[in-house]
């Protein structure tokens, strides 16, 4: 499995989630390690975008994840069952879901819909899971809007 990660040069190719510890997002609680992913390159261009904001860094890179071929390793959210997922900005719903998913290391991956376009997917890789080792990252070249 393949997924995409769009990130400033310092941190591209950083593997313990410390992004996570510092801010919280739409599926974790800040304190809780964790690496976002895109299914597709313009889900994470899309993504990028609209946490940016007008403010466009000129260091970014494009990250290739090679994920293990491993269903049982990747949960797909019941979005279902989630009233209030898409709230913006992110509420209890869920942040809650998220990082009890990430604390309970029961999957690598779990698959969610993106607010901004909904038929989309992201990925949200937990780096404590026993299996992440199994994860490769490589830079792919430079990406700029």
């Amino acid at each position: 499995m393949r997924a995409w990660h769009i990130a400033k040069a310092r941190h591209a190719l950083d593997r313990s989630g410390a992004g996570g510890l510092v801010d919280g997002g739409r599926w974790h609680a800040q304190g809780t390690p964790v690496i976002y992913a895109g299914v597709s390159v313009e889900i994470c261009a899309m993504e990028k975008l609209a946490h940016t904001g007008t403010f466009l860094p000129v260091d970014l890179l494009l990250v290739s994840l090679t994920l293990p071929d491993d269903a049982t390793l990747y949960e797909t959210a019941d979005i279902e069952a989630l009233d209030g997922w898409e709230a913006t900005p992110p509420g209890p719903a869920s942040v809650d879901f998220g990082t009890d998913f990430l604390r309970s290391a029961r999957a690598l991956g779990l698959i969610v819909p993106s607010v901004i376009v909904p038929e989309a997917r992201n990925l949200i890789l937990n780096p404590l899971h026993p299996r992440f080792a199994e994860v490769q990252l490589a830079v792919e070249r430079p990406f700029v809007f």
